[in-house]
């Protein structure tokens, strides 16, 4: 199991395989908005339900965002 909480300062993106509920790190960002844009990429990719969701943690373990934020996205 993945440690949600990140370093002092920095942001974590987290996957979670939802067929083996297996979560691991996918990285650890110094910014919000760079955690944002990589969970937001890889949940706009899912395909299917049992596909890998990315969430985003802050440096007190915290849920901030995940693939629910996705259709709340607004592209530039």
């Amino acid at each position: 199991m993945a440690e949600l909480k990140a370093p002092q300062g920095k942001f974590r993106v987290i996957g979670v395989d939802l067929f083996s509920h297996d979560d691991y790190l996918v990285k650890d960002c110094d910014t919000k908005k760079e955690a944002f844009d990589i969970a937001d990429a890889r949940n706009k990719k899912r395909t299917g339900e049992m596909d890998d969701v990315y969430y985003v943690y802050d440096d007190r373990g915290t849920y901030i965002r995940g693939n629910e934020d996705v259709d709340q996205v607004v592209s530039p």
